[in-house]
């Protein structure tokens, strides 16, 4: 059995405690960290036997936590990986690696030297069936060559205190590590646009919406519609154009409604509900793979959370000149190859 500490029990991190005790098999929580106390007790509460450890390095040196998942601020997540390599405890990370490239560089380089594969990044799509359909289909060939592609992803409401950089490294991340992993490329350039901004904004420093444009080393562009203010619902959306056809993820399936000479198709705000099957496939794969002493080879990895962070810091860059950035990517280490 899987003795399993979290640290950061907000919102994702207690769905991810509550999935950990109820629905995957091969592991238990044995200790969590929060900065809210209060909360992480009172959550922890009802199940005997978990503990709480003030101290996220105390509890990723404790000696009843086998592995770790980290669900704490961005800025934290590069030192609590760091800690956990020195260890070689198994690491279940939630986006970003790092709050820079360079910081993901760092613990991309300390997995390397300790030669062994520990970390898999939270990007939770990579486990979604639509989406592995999609990928299937592409990598196929029966459409011929993707040429570009559209995606977009639109959040109801978020709080006020996000930004441009978190519109960025909180939400176009999803997207930019998507749309490698589905095409299997890496990106070489990559703008941001502000169209006209909503009045839905609610932060002087938040451009709402933003067209993220990116290129892959192989020419295909693919714009991303980022919008964390949509005020409609969480909306999820993907086409891929080919050669011979394009490629359309559909829309979550839900009841469709007709009445009084009109037709509806409910959706949702819920972003976690949205995922749920996807985040339940990639945490028991990361438990199977933990008690098997290996990694999952379908999960994205320290590779590939540095890529996404090389990404995000170009459009960044492009967020305040307004131009094509390099994305100065390069082909894939054997170390995390296959």
């Amino acid at each position: 059995m899987l003795k399993v500490g979290i640290i950061g029990i907000g919102a994702m991190g207690t769905q991810h405690f509550l999935r950990l005790m109820n629905k995957i098999t091969g592991a238990t929580v044995t200790a969590v960290s929060d900065v809210n106390e209060a909360r992480a007790k009172e959550v922890i509460a009802p199940y005997a036997g978990v503990r709480f450890i003030a101290d996220p390095i105390a509890l990723i040196n404790d000696k009843d936590v086998d592995a770790i998942v980290i669900v704490s601020a961005d800025k934290t997540h590069e030192e609590f990986c760091l800690e956990a390599l020195r260890l070689k405890k198994f690491v279940f990370c939630e986006k970003p690696l790092s709050a820079s490239a360079a910081g993901a560089k760092k613990v991309v380089d300390a997995e390397i030297a300790g030669g062994k594969r520990l970390i898999q990044l939270g990007f939770n799509r990579r486990f979604d069936p639509a989406y592995q359909e999609l990928k299937e289909l592409v990598a196929s060939g029966k459409l011929g060559e993707p040429l570009m592609a559209h995606c977009a992803h639109c959040n109801a409401n978020y709080p006020e205190a996000f930004d441009d950089v978190v519109a960025v490294t909180g939400t176009a991340i999803h997207e930019i590590d998507t749309m490698s992993w589905l095409i299997g490329d890496y990106f070489t350039k990559a703008q941001v646009i502000f169209p006209k901004c909503s009045k839905h904004s609610k932060n002087k420093d938040l451009h709402d919406p933003q067209i993220v444009l990116l290129t892959t080393s192989s020419g295909m562009v693919i714009n991303c519609e980022i919008w964390v203010n949509c005020q409609y619902a969480y909306d999820i959306r993907c086409e891929v154009l080919c050669e011979d056809g394009t490629a359309t993820l559909p829309r979550h399936a839900r009841v469709e409604v007709c009445t009084a000479n009109s037709k509806s198709c409910g959706m949702t705000s819920d972003g976690l509900g949205f995922f749920a099957e996807s985040y339940d496939a990639e945490f028991q794969e990361w438990v199977n793979a933990c008690n098997n002493d290996t990694y999952c080879a379908a999960a994205a990895s320290a590779w590939d959370g540095y890529c996404a962070a090389v990404t995000t810091d170009s459009c960044l860059k492009s967020q305040k000149s307004g131009a094509i950035e390099a994305v100065p990517l390069t082909d894939r280490p054997d170390f995390y190859k296959g």
